[in-house]
């Protein structure tokens, strides 16, 4: 008599096996809900002030109701890969930060540009936020969503709408 595991049909385990290399390589690549889950949450009590935050920069980059925000904690070594792409401060590998992402029409009219030239604009808002003092830190504007998606930095909390 055969062993259970010698009598399934061959084709039924690899598919198993397929199935398993594809999501360990989705897993690795950041695709899976492994790596949103690595982080640490949005606290509770700071999602009040989070929100009031972004609604003030949305209004003031002449957006006052934006598609959505979503915030998530993270580092800000980590947070400008996606606000602010490029960009790298000494020393914030360790630094605790939130990173709030908006999907509207913004325009930076704050922001001093040469002569000439036009204010940032786009459809995606970015701003960095210390989490100890709730100080913003960066801030980006550009027309595509960020390069680094906020879910492979932690669990994404949306502080209003729903991210598409």
């Amino acid at each position: 008599m055969h062993s259970p595991s010698n009598t399934r049909p061959r084709g039924l385990m690899r598919t198993a096996l397929a199935g398993a290399a594809m999501a360990s390589v989705l897993a690795a690549a950041g695709c899976g809900r492994a790596s949103a889950a690595a982080g640490t949450h949005v606290p509770a009590a700071a999602i009040s002030r989070l929100t009031a935050i972004a609604h003030r920069a949305a209004s003031i980059n002449g957006d006052p109701a934006p598609a959505w925000i979503s915030a998530v904690m993270t580092t800000r070594a980590k947070a400008l890969t996606a606000a602010t792409p490029g960009d790298y401060v000494p020393g914030s590998a360790h630094v605790k930060v939130f990173l709030i992402i908006m999907r509207g029409h913004f325009t930076a009219g704050e922001v001093s540009v040469p002569p000439g030239a036009k204010a940032p604009a786009g459809r995606y808002l970015s701003l960095v936020i210390d989490a100890g003092t709730f100080q913003g830190l960066d801030f980006g504007i550009g027309p595509k969503p960020p390069p680094v998606p906020p879910a492979s930095l932690g669990p994404v909390t949306y502080l209003t709408g729903h991210g598409r």
